[in-house]
């Protein structure tokens, strides 16, 4: 369906803040790859229940073992930077985790045949 203002603001945040080309659904790509006529059993596959506590185990690794980014944070010149810069990481973290949760954003699996003639 439509996309409305508030989940354009959040996908528009993901965009700028890794740098995200554009994202697809796993649908339109399941069109594209069966639109080349070099593919067959095109199947696509819904993995967010798989993948989801992926994006805040990431948070939580940091968070049980923060060491590597104090002892960097202390030890280089990007100190502080460093600092922010895992702070910006966790809050996008945590906002795809909410995307993937809300249905916003899926992340899926797509296989395929190539086909012989």
């Amino acid at each position: 369906g439509d996309i409305n203002p508030r989940e354009q603001q959040d996908l528009n945040f993901l965009y700028e803040e890794w740098a995200h080309p554009y994202f697809v659904s796993i649908e339109e790509y399941g069109r594209l790859m069966k639109g080349t006529g070099k593919l067959e059993q095109v199947r696509e596959e819904n993995w967010v229940k798989e993948t989801i506590t992926a994006w805040r185990h990431s948070i939580w690794v940091g968070v049980w073992d923060p060491w590597v980014v104090i002892w960097k944070g202390l030890t280089t010149r990007a100190g502080p930077m460093l600092w922010w810069k895992t702070i910006r990481e966790i809050v996008t973290l945590n906002r795809m985790h909410k995307a993937f949760a809300s249905g916003l954003m899926t992340y899926g699996m797509i296989t395929a045949k190539k086909s012989l003639a």
